[in-house]
């Protein structure tokens, strides 16, 4: 597996060996460090997708409104060349969850207009950077957010998601 960068092109892309290369979503201006034109994957992307991968596996795509692999490829990507960000709460809700657990990977935000599935892909004390697995989510009258796109916010927008509780409750049934 490598990272492909053509300014030219959609700016960066994965080539899995699979046949074409898988081309991510992210413009130049929202990436930094990608002055390459063929890199590989390092033991920190492998790390990284795997742990992607482990989170996501136990969904389906129809659950997830994405497929597992683009989704933890897009991820991986953006932790690896995705443009800091700042926090852009504002276009969400707030919840009534004081503290998001850290083994809690799958959120949704609701901006008012609209409802997004999200993967937090990297968090801190106070915030946390979320990945839409959703199609598209309207942010605002003029604002949409597309999939497999990053959004920072504080951690006082993270609504559980329901497909994670309801993984929970089926587990619980089954070890009844």
């Amino acid at each position: 597996m490598c990272w492909l960068y053509d300014d030219n092109a959609q700016p960066l892309s994965i080539q899995t060996g699979d046949g074409a290369p898988f081309r991510l979503p992210y413009k130049h201006k929202q990436l930094v460090n990608v002055d390459f034109t063929s890199a590989p994957f390092n033991i920190e992307d492998l790390t990284l997708l795997q742990n992607f991968v482990d989170v996501l596996e136990g969904y389906s795509t129809e659950e997830l409104g994405s497929s597992t692999e683009q989704a933890a490829l897009c991820a991986t990507a953006f932790v690896r060349f995705g443009c800091p960000q700042m926090p852009q709460s504002w276009h969400f809700q707030k919840s009534n969850i004081d503290e998001w657990a850290p083994e809690r990977h799958i959120c949704e935000l609701n901006s008012g207009f609209d409802d997004g599935l999200f993967l937090i892909i990297e968090r801190d004390e106070e915030f946390a950077s979320c990945l839409l697995l959703s199609k598209d989510m309207q942010l605002s009258p003029i604002k949409t957010l597309k999939q497999y796109h990053v959004i920072k916010v504080l951690h006082n927008r993270l609504l559980p998601s329901t497909l994670e509780m309801r993984q929970t409750m089926l587990s619980s049934q089954r070890l009844a």
